[in-house]
């Protein structure tokens, strides 16, 4: 059984750290998108499921994996509208994310996240669970 995964924000000034454990890079993965919704969905009014997506992010490595998952997040939040909020991970490698993301119509996200960054960006192996801090430009 995987160890539970956790995230923890931490605020400054113009960007938030965002920090987070799991079990597996699946599981990371899938723990970032959770943090990003709830920042995106802070203070908003409740809002029906509106369907899901099939994702597929592909990267240099897992470092920028994490960084462009994010990003896409961001984009389909800002273009779309749309906040995704649960992840079925399909497919994972250090390189590449294949996702089943449901997710939610909103407004306009209360939460605004402008972008992940590579500044500060840090994934690494602890004690087999994987830890990554990324820093979101809000």
């Amino acid at each position: 059984m995987e160890p539970a995964s956790s995230h923890e924000l931490i605020d400054h000034i113009s960007e938030l750290r965002l920090r987070l454990r799991a079990g597996s890079l699946a599981g990371l993965l899938a723990e970032a998108g959770h943090a990003l919704a709830e920042l995106q969905l802070r203070g908003a009014e409740q809002t029906a499921p509106a369907g899901s997506k099939r994702l597929q992010v592909t990267a240099p490595d897992r470092d920028r994996l994490l960084v462009d998952w994010l990003n896409e997040l961001i984009y389909l939040a800002e273009a779309e509208r749309w906040v995704a909020t649960e992840f079925e991970i399909e497919r994972v490698t250090t390189q590449s994310l294949e996702v089943r993301a449901s997710g939610v119509e909103v407004p306009l996200p209360r939460g605004l996240v402008k972008a992940a960054t590579m500044h500060g960006l840090r994934v690494h192996d602890v004690d087999g669970r994987v830890e990554a801090e990324v820093i979101l430009d809000v």
